[in-house]
């Protein structure tokens, strides 16, 4: 039998260790071994391959794409030697579903006067749309950015929305931190550049996108699950995602099911 390992962001119990037990269910030779976080992961994970007991056949890194990698046109992995990519920015965008939202909110004695999946969605649209200009900065800030050279937020804590989410505001903010980076390095970004890559996101945040709910792929999964927390007062986001994994379906993924795909042709081959 051959022994593949898993890696992935997090730890046991994690958003990503719980989905990652979905998308392997079946497979007993496989082991999902958490490493925390992303910085540094490759080499922990080259690491534990050289000197743990016992040798796998075949392993990966499943990590988030975050803002690091643009978002294919087709709904795949981002496959980058060991490295596998999620389609969507983070692992709580699979998570972050109306219909499901919906399911749990009708079990819940406050269902905040959402009584259909259709204004589930209208809620979702309103926050993807508070959220736009922050999200487009970030999206501008991870194109532009350079090695290590400065992060797509300029506010502390994963899921921490600045206080002011107007274009200016973000604008501002994101410049100066392009202009921090620039002075200790030989990049020549100009305002223009800036500009016209950010007036790219802002053209495809149009009205078909939030229609067709775009944004739980684009968007940060933890900036939208704070804006949802900040609208619904209270609102029990921990046991949400409990309840999400617990019904949660990879083969509604394209991206999940090829991963899964991958690691059978490597346990047949």
């Amino acid at each position: 039998m051959k022994i593949i390992n898993l890696y992935c962001e997090g730890k046991r119990g994690s958003h990503d260790f719980d989905i990652l037990e979905k998308v392997i269910d079946g497979h007993l030779s496989i082991t999902i071994k958490p490493i925390g976080g992303k910085y540094g992961a490759n080499a922990i994970m080259e690491y534990q391959e050289k000197n743990g007991n016992v040798r796998s056949d075949f392993y990966l890194l499943f990590r988030d794409r975050d803002f690091d990698k643009p978002i294919p046109k087709d709904e795949k992995l981002i496959i980058d030697r060991k490295t596998y990519y999620s389609y969507r920015t983070t692992i709580e965008n699979y998570l972050l579903d109306a219909k499901t939202f919906f399911h749990f909110l009708q079990q819940q004695q406050n269902n905040y006067g959402l009584d259909t999946e259709e204004a589930v969605k209208a809620l979702f649209i309103k926050m993807a749309k508070d959220l736009q200009y922050y999200q487009a900065v970030r999206h501008t800030l991870g194109k532009l950015r350079f090695a290590n050279s400065f992060d797509t937020t300029w506010v502390a804590g994963s899921g921490t929305l600045p206080q002011a989410l107007d274009l200016a505001s973000c604008k501002a903010r994101a410049w100066q931190l392009i202009e921090k980076a620039l002075s200790n390095s030989k990049q020549l970004w100009t305002k223009e550049i800036f500009e016209t890559t950010l007036q790219e996101f802002l053209t495809l945040f149009d009205e078909d996108f939030f229609h067709k709910l775009k944004f739980l792929v684009y968007y940060q999964g933890k900036d939208f699950a704070k804006a949802l927390t900040k609208e619904l007062d209270s609102f029990p986001m921990d046991n949400y995602y409990k309840y999400a994994k617990k019904h949660f379906d990879y083969t509604q993924y394209p991206d999940l099911v090829e991963l899964r795909t991958i690691i059978e042709k490597q346990l047949t081959n």
